[in-house]
């Protein structure tokens, strides 16, 4: 879905963050450059512009992170997208602590780590606007 939304927020005419750590649907691995730079290069192409970012959601310093990557790169953050998630192909019962808390790390507190930074940037610019 990320790449998805990218390509459809880049042709309509935003400046995309992609983020991707690049690690395994079930978030194994060292991880890898290579999705979110695939990504960004297809944006490019179609003369969107895009930077990627490699950091993981799963801590607030990846957030923090991501934002950067965002206002280094285009000095603001209008809109977010929270997306992240990883692949535990368990039943219920059969999901171990390790394997909870992984998830809870990227799907719950991903979305946190990168909204709390994300929003420190876009409410004085909500509020800018407003009379």
């Amino acid at each position: 879905m990320g790449r998805i939304y990218a390509l459809e927020l880049a042709r309509r005419g935003a400046r995309v963050v992609v983020n991707d750590l690049g690690g395994a649907r079930d978030g194994a691995g060292k991880g890898s450059a290579s999705p979110a730079d695939a990504v960004v290069a297809e944006i490019r192409t179609h003369g969107g512009q895009a930077v990627a970012s490699y950091a993981s959601v799963a801590t607030a310093e990846g957030g923090e992170s991501i934002v950067k990557t965002a206002l280094d790169a285009f000095g603001t953050v209008d809109i977010l997208i929270n997306n992240a998630g990883i692949l535990r192909d368990k039943s219920f019962i059969k999901l171990d602590p390790q394997d909870w808390q992984a998830v809870v790390d990227v799907h719950l507190n991903g979305a946190y780590n990168v909204s709390r930074p994300a929003f420190a940037v876009m409410k004085p610019n909500a509020t800018a606007g407003s009379s």
